[in-house]
């Protein structure tokens, strides 16, 4: 098949705001980049769903190089883990470009980036630990990719919470798309000394920061020849205890003022004239007077007929 000039195909392969939405690597590196990828491999037959799994391997093996504990066990794992945020790319575009993008990509995509979240740190400590006998690594290894974990999975539970609610409404919720916010560029860095102190430590814990950093370090670790991995113990020495902090204050800040069910009502309205009242256990979508509506308040059963 013949292939589409480049401006078409990156009109169907890109997002409707590629360009001005997202972190600055994705925008001017990752995406383009991935793009002449997705451009080659494309007329090969290969699936969104491969292209994930294929970059799953790609994370896992960059973990298994830190866990090597040797200095080119790092450099590789560093190197891997940007091959890896490439790849990323891939299989989104490659779904748009077919027209067969779905959930279940998406579920599959997340899957793969909270697994990266987890191994890389512990990857990270299990080397640190090959290489000096001290049993302390494998530990803050697991707690910074606890965190890292949990940083994430707080995005990702509270949307099913908000199905756990759905499947306990009796009634009809108006769904207000966007309501509970679209994507929105990047914020400037705020000035004030507390703010760029919490911005810091929020940056420092996304991913693609922090393969960034693990680069750097790799870096600076070939340039001194630092074969004991000092600087990478440094690093992991900072990187843990900050995302543990974020990670408790991320949740803190969304309890103390009930995020999660401010973005509910954001996107699922009570229909005008009704409110959503809680009653033995379900959520029950009645008119404003204290009686169940007629047309919000019947559901279908299992034969389509109309039940109360």
């Amino acid at each position: 098949m013949k292939q589409l000039p480049f401006p078409e195909f990156e009109r169907r392969c890109q997002k409707p705001d590629h360009r001005r939405l997202g972190n600055w690597m994705a925008r001017h590196i990752s995406r383009p980049a991935a793009l002449r990828i997705t451009r080659v491999v494309a007329p090969w037959g290969v699936s969104a769903h491969a292209a994930t799994l294929a970059t799953w391997g790609v994370g896992i093996a960059a973990a298994a190089a830190f866990g090597w504990g040797t200095l080119w066990g790092w450099v590789l794992g560093a190197a891997m883990l940007q091959v890896w945020y490439l790849l990323d790319h891939v299989d989104g575009q490659l779904a748009r470009l077919r027209g067969t993008a779905s959930l279940d990509g998406v579920q599959l995509d997340y899957l793969m980036h909270h697994t990266v979240n987890l191994v890389v740190p512990l990857g990270v400590g299990g080397g640190l630990y090959a290489q000096t006998g001290e049993p302390l690594w494998p530990y803050v290894g697991l707690l910074w990719g606890l965190s890292l974990l949990l940083i994430s999975l707080q995005h990702d539970t509270r949307y099913k919470a908000f199905t756990q609610r759905l499947e306990r409404v009796r009634g009809h919720l108006l769904v207000c798309g966007g309501g509970g916010g679209r994507p929105e560029p990047q914020p400037p860095i705020p000035r004030r000394p507390l703010r760029l102190a919490a911005w810091t430590a929020r940056k420092a814990c996304e991913i693609h920061v922090i393969l960034n950093l693990l680069a750097l370090v790799a870096i600076g670790q070939l340039l001194l020849g630092d074969r004991t991995l000092t600087l990478g113990r440094i690093y992991l020495g900072l990187a843990a205890p900050i995302a543990l902090a974020v990670t408790a204050w991320t949740l803190g800040r969304s309890l103390h003022r009930g995020s999660v069910e401010q973005e509910f009502m954001a996107w699922y309205r009570v229909p005008p004239g009704c409110e959503l009242v809680f009653d033995e256990g379900w959520w029950i979508v009645q008119s404003a007077q204290g009686r169940e509506s007629a047309d919000f308040g019947k559901i279908p059963d299992a034969t389509g007929q109309q039940s109360s």
